[in-house]
């Protein structure tokens, strides 16, 4: 009976996901809306689910730059994130996949000019979105 409880919160935690795709959010988020829709759930069990998402791929994890809290974006199943970099909105938050074929060539600049490889799941560029400016 304790897995079934799992599985529907996960179920519940991925609506939430689909709703807010191209947005980033945090733990308070995910709770606030799971306990405005009736779901009986502790906080603690949105940061267990949230952090197994991360591991399997389902989600990109970052920290806010000035205070430390950690912020989650939905990535789709075929998104390619480890291939490209991201931008995030320092004001609402939302955050853009960086794809087309100039990500190689910036790949390859920083890694000849300067000896530094990336890791494009976990980047992020912070400014200011086209909506938000």
């Amino acid at each position: 009976m304790k897995k079934e409880y799992r599985t529907k919160f996960k179920a519940d935690i991925m609506e939430y996901l689909r709703l807010n795709k191209d947005v980033r959010f945090c733990a308070s988020d995910v709770f606030e809306y799971m306990c405005g829709n009736g779901v009986t759930i502790n906080l603690t069990t949105v940061y267990r689910n949230l952090d197994k998402m991360t591991e399997n791929g389902i989600l990109l994890k970052s920290k806010n730059p000035t205070d430390e809290c950690c912020f989650y974006q939905y990535t789709e199943p075929d998104s390619h994130c480890k291939e490209h970099l991201h931008v995030q909105c320092k004001i609402c938050g939302k955050i853009l996949h960086l794809e087309g074929s100039f990500m190689k060539e910036f790949n390859d600049y920083i890694v000849s000019e300067h000896g530094f490889i990336l890791d494009f799941k976990d980047s992020m560029i912070i400014g200011i979105c086209e909506d938000c400016k």
